[in-house]
Order: C-alpha cells, then structure tokens, then sequence
C-alpha cells in the first residue's frame, strides 16, 4: 500500500473519531482521532511522492495549526461549540491537504 493511502486512512478514522467526539462533546475521546490524524508525520507517510502545490502546503499547515490550537481549548474548556469549531477548521485543513497534490 502506497504511502497516500496510508495517510488518507489515517485522516479518514481521525475524522470518523471527530465527528461523534464533537457531536456527544467528548474532547478526550477525540485524543484517539489526533492520535490518527498526525499519525502518518512522524511515519514518515506524508512525503510527497511527486511535486506539491507550495501554497496549499502553506494553507495546510496554517489551518492544521489553527485547528489544533482550538481543540487544545476544547480539551480546556469542554464547550461543544469550541469542539465544532475545531471540527470546522480542522475540515479545511484537510480540504487544503488535499488540494496538495493538484
């Protein structure tokens, strides 16, 4: 299996994590969905295997950060609204991702 697909698995189960994490406003729970979701950096799986779009790169990083910030205060505060808010940015941040490649 090639590298890609790994990646897309991860981030598939990490958003199949969110979504009820979110939804039942279970911060820790989605511990297990980031777990997924910054799985394939240190794997080594997000290399690309071909040239990149730089500026969709940028987005990408800049939104993951973004949403990573905001579910660090979800876990904080515990508020479902601040876990939407993750769930929202951290939606773009994958878009971006995936525009990557194109």
């Amino acid at each position: 299996m090639n590298r890609q697909k790994l990646t897309m698995i991860c981030v598939t189960l990490a958003g199949l994590i969110f979504i009820p994490s979110v939804f039942f406003n279970k911060p820790l729970f989605a511990l297990v969905g980031a777990f997924f979701d910054w799985l394939p950096l240190p794997t080594g799986w997000m290399k690309a295997e071909k040239e990149i779009n730089r500026t969709f790169l940028k987005l990408h990083v800049i939104a993951t950060l973004i949403a990573y910030v905001i579910f660090i205060a979800w876990l904080i505060k515990g508020l479902a609204i601040v876990g939407f808010a993750f769930l929202e940015v951290w939606w773009l941040a994958v878009i971006f991702g995936v525009f990557m490649n194109y």
